[in-house]
């Protein structure tokens, strides 16, 4: 009786910090994400497309279909970056389709015009029920324009906007003709999830787009086959103004063992980096971190001031971190160079998505998003659900402002580490176990003429020295019955 009635306890006390979480999600007593640097300002859309140069026509070419019966999705590349990481890619599509997508690959140019992209997942939505959609390269942007509150300053803002390619079925208006959104009408509610994976603004320590997208497919493969791992907990980091919001509970329903800095006193640049950098060895899987930005930089108040954390100090530090939550101005606003959401997914050694956002504001309402990734849903699905529940109506009339800047940076099909399902080399017939049949599987197939298991070069090379040899079928009998190294994760 007794042990039931602190279980009691522990209960009430859990769902009361709940509900304190909940009711600071008054977005009238929350501050605002802020753009504090007063030398720099966010980039227009005129300046953006004076920047650059775009490619004649759209010319999108379906390159892959996966044969399978699973969740459908499409990933669209930039047609000109596509063979130069096809090969990541190709392994890339394998370990989505061992988890059950069935994937239509298409490459594309970008010519400037994101409505012939909507165009081709409308027709994926409606032919072929797609969940999600992931970009990865140099691909159009749509742009939205809003005036934010009068309590916010008042200010015409223009921002690019992901929604755009999530909202498949509502209507998008440019009444002034351009080239931006200023309305979205009728059906409102986000239908599939979106990830971008871009790379081509990031510029520092001699960056190329080519290597860091090959890096990052790398690490995603080692997420998703267990070789990469951090702890399972998570730091929420909240600056002076958001100390008090109690956001941390929100976490824990993803994280029980969540670790949170509130004290102003605490709170700066210098312990921020020493608490994730990678030789402090804290190992957080996910950080949700609130705190004035610009795409640049973190402004974090202390005792002696403002001390500014730089995109540069993630890349140097080595920050040990693989989820983001950045509630942070402007910190995903991807067409800023070098901007701070790029460099946390596309670091050498840890990153593998950030949550944020192009403009002023953020996500709120977290205790959604993480319910849901607590429960074992993917981060698209999580993000999906909490756009559907709050985009347009989770501010009242300040939503879009709040709100209409979020989007995924990194793939959206990841899950929390507790409920990925890696599999490791040695699964050689690709039955979800490693026994004595796969040693059989595969001699067959080396010395008597058998068929070709399944994604020979990644689940028989059990040794993983590059090449499936009669050396695989011996570390393989030496790991079932003479007690054996494992096989290597792929």
């Amino acid at each position: 009786m007794r042990k039931l009635f602190s279980t009691l306890l522990i209960l009430i006390f859990f769902l009361g910090n709940v509900a304190v979480s909940q009711q600071m999600d008054d977005y009238r007593q929350i501050e605002v994400t802020r753009w504090l640097d007063p030398t720099t300002r966010p980039e227009t859309h005129q300046e953006y497309l004076s920047a650059r140069s775009f490619d004649q026509k759209f010319d999108s070419k379906l390159t892959y279909s996966s044969e399978l019966l699973g969740k459908n999705m499409c990933i669209i590349v930039n047609a000109d970056l596509y063979p130069q990481i096809s090969d990541s890619l190709s392994v890339f599509l394998f370990d989505l389709e061992s988890e059950g997508y069935n994937v239509n690959l298409y490459t594309a140019l970008n010519d400037g015009d994101e409505e012939a992209l909507r165009n081709l997942l409308i027709s994926e939505w409606n032919t072929r029920s797609i969940e999600g959609l992931i970009m990865i390269g140099d691909l159009a942007l749509a742009w939205y324009e809003l005036k934010e509150p009068a309590s916010w300053g008042g200010a015409y803002v223009e921002f690019p906007i992901d929604l755009y390619y999530m909202d498949l079925d509502g209507d998008w208006i440019d009444s002034d003709s351009d080239g931006k959104y200023d309305d979205h009408t009728g059906s409102l509610h986000a239908d599939i999830w979106v990830g971008r994976l871009l790379a081509h603004t990031l510029t520092y320590w001699g960056a190329d787009e080519v290597t860091l997208l090959n890096n990052y497919l790398g690490k995603n493969h080692r997420y998703r086959k267990g070789s990469l791992r951090l702890e399972d907990k998570a730091l929420a980091y909240l600056d002076d103004d958001w100390c008090y919001s109690g956001w941390e509970v929100a976490l824990q329903m993803a994280y029980p063992t969540t670790h949170a800095v509130t004290d102003v006193n605490e709170t700066n640049n210098t312990d921020y980096g020493n608490r994730l950098k990678e030789l402090t060895n804290n190992r957080y899987e996910s950080l949700l971190v609130t705190v004035h930005s610009t795409p640049s930089d973190h402004w974090f108040y202390g005792a002696g001031g403002v001390g500014l954390f730089y995109n540069y100090w993630i890349e140097q530090l080595g920050m040990q971190v693989l989820f983001y939550n950045l509630y942070a101005c402007s910190n995903c606003r991807h067409t800023t160079s070098d901007c701070m959401g790029g460099w946390y997914i596309f670091q050498s050694n840890y990153g593998l998505l950030a949550v944020g956002t192009t403009k002023t504001g953020s996500m709120l309402h977290f205790y959604y998003y993480y319910d849901h990734l607590g429960g074992g849903s993917t981060f698209g699905e999580a993000f999906k659900a909490w756009a559907i529940q709050y985009m347009e109506t989770g501010a009242g009339e300040d939503s879009r402002a709040w709100f209409y800047g979020n989007l995924i940076l990194g793939d959206p099909t990841l899950k929390i580490s507790r409920f990925a399902d890696p599999v490791i080399n040695g699964d050689v017939n690709d039955d979800s176990k490693t026994d004595v049949v796969d040693v059989v599987y595969l001699t067959n197939y080396l010395f008597k003429s058998g068929p070709e298991p399944p994604h020979l070069a990644i689940y028989g090379d059990i040794n993983c020295d590059g090449e499936v040899t009669v050396a695989d079928i011996v570390s393989l009998t030496n790991y079932l019955f003479k007690l054996g190294p494992p096989p290597c994760p792929s």
